[in-house]
């Protein structure tokens, strides 16, 4: 993971909306992806030390200090209107 550094993992105690973990179980059948993931992204970064703040694949947007996360592609208006509001503070 790109954020891991031997300093620990950059975001280890900042809250974050993901795409879940139970959505990703599901995507084969939905054909959002050909297949399983072949990792978690969400228990990932539990383990990490962040706070996953969603358990559904909804429009939730998060900011914490200079992260701003999005749970799945329906956050994607919320988020681009989050994220300029947060970048002309």
């Amino acid at each position: 993971m790109a954020a891991k550094t031997e300093k620990g993992f950059l975001y280890d105690g900042y809250k974050m909306t993901v795409f879940p973990d139970s959505v990703d179980k599901q995507t084969p059948m939905i054909g959002y992806l050909p297949g399983p993931m072949p990792w978690r992204v969400c228990e990932k970064l539990t383990a990490l030390g962040a706070q996953i703040t969603n358990t559904k694949a909804d429009a939730s947007c998060h900011v914490d200090r200079r992260l701003i996360t999005g749970a799945s592609p329906k956050a994607t208006n919320a988020f681009g209107r989050l994220a300029s509001e947060t970048m002309l503070k």
